[in-house]
């Protein structure tokens, strides 16, 4: 009787099937050394090898299925972790959540915001700093200004002599702009060049209708104080002659020249009509051929006019009724009285010049010396 394994029971072996003692010959096969190996590498421990000539069987699987670890036929790959069809987990902090832990700093946000505050910090100071610079400037500039050296403060006395006064119900004439010699219209027979005995330029005059000179509008508020100068030669003695004046169409406001008896005058018109003026005369007859400096003014506050000759007071007369006031230009070598031109001047004149205020004796000393004062005069003409 077989086992089904080509080994009949009961031969060869022993009960049970178990192998034969090391050594023994089995199946008419030679005895084997006790330690050496079948062919085809050592047997299992328990059971019968796979049959020698047949591939070793594959994994178990069932028929009509797809190798195992692939998903089943027809169903869709598994899901990730989380279920098929529902989201995987979230990051830690739970699903829509930001994660839980340290969050790092943005350093470079943080760095941009630094920089920025460092800018505005920078500008404010800048700022601040220009603001200061400009306000001591502004300190430093007025002090120059308002400061020169040897400057004092002038007494009630000089504050009042020095501050424009206006004649009581005088109505200001339309003052022009401060006027020089371009400024000037010559008549047809004056002449401009220079004159022996005096440096610089100087008109000419012929005592005719065609010699003189006119400024194009009003140089002098005859409402206010004001000074006027000429340096003169006169060359025919014996009649009025008018040096400078200004006016209007009817009379002169004021006259700077040579009177009717030899003497030099400044005299104004009170009113417009003949009879009014006010004269300031010179006690000595004048000098022929020579160079003199005129210099008339008028007082507002004092109501006065004065004379001056080379520098010294000549006279000094009250003018309580004022001046006429007149809208007519500046005129050299003539003047205006009832209408017509009279006393056109025969000889030079030079160094013409107007100031807005009545300057004192020491000025006036000055002007005779260096035909110039300390104080700029308004306008001038001549004066080379």
């Amino acid at each position: 009787m077989s086992d089904g394994m080509g080994t009949p029971s009961g031969q060869g072996g022993q009960p049970g099937g178990g192998q034969q003692p090391s050594g023994q010959q089995q199946d008419g096969q030679p005895p084997r050394a006790p330690d050496q190996q079948p062919p085809g590498g050592p047997a299992p421990a328990q059971g019968f090898g796979p049959p020698q000539g047949f591939p070793p069987p594959a994994p178990h699987q069932a028929q009509g299925y797809p190798p195992g670890g692939a998903p089943a036929y027809g169903y869709p790959p598994p899901a990730a972790p989380g279920g098929y069809g529902y989201p995987p987990p979230a990051a830690p902090g739970g699903y829509g959540y930001p994660p839980v832990g340290p969050v790092e700093p943005d350093w470079y946000a943080m760095a941009e915001e630094n920089e920025q505050a460092g800018r505005r910090r920078r500008r404010i100071r800048i700022g601040i700093g220009v603001g200061c610079v400009l306000a001591l400037a502004g300190v430093v500039t007025a002090a120059l200004v308002l400061y020169k050296p040897g400057d004092k403060k002038p007494s009630s006395d000089e504050a009042t002599a020095s501050a424009p006064q206006t004649v009581a119900g005088c109505v200001s004439p339309t003052v022009g702009p401060q006027k020089s010699s371009s400024d000037l219209r010559l008549g047809p027979a004056t002449q401009v060049g220079t004159v022996a005995g005096h440096s610089g330029l100087a008109l000419t005059l012929r005592g005719n209708g065609d010699s003189y000179a006119e400024v194009g509008s009003v140089v002098v508020d005859t409402c206010k104080s004001f000074t006027v100068s000429a340096v003169v030669r006169n060359a025919s003695p014996g009649e009025p002659r008018a040096a400078l004046s200004q006016g209007s169409d009817g009379f002169f406001s004021f006259y700077l020249g040579r009177g009717a008896k030899n003497q030099w005058v400044f005299k104004i018109q009170g009113t417009a009509e003949s009879g009014s003026a006010v004269e300031a005369l010179s006690s000595a007859s004048d000098s022929a051929s020579d160079w003199t400096t005129l210099t008339g003014v008028y007082n507002a506050a004092e109501k006065s006019i004065s004379l001056y000759v080379n520098g010294e007071l000549a006279k000094t007369t009250p003018a309580p009724n004022g001046i006429l006031s007149t809208n007519g230009p500046i005129e050299i070598g003539r003047a205006r009285f009832k209408s017509r031109w009279v006393d056109a001047w025969i000889g030079s004149l030079a160094d013409l010049q107007v100031w807005e205020q009545p300057l004192t004796a020491a000025q006036i000393s000055q002007i005779a010396l260096n035909r110039s004062a300390d104080v700029d005069a308004k306008a001038t003409w001549f004066r080379f």
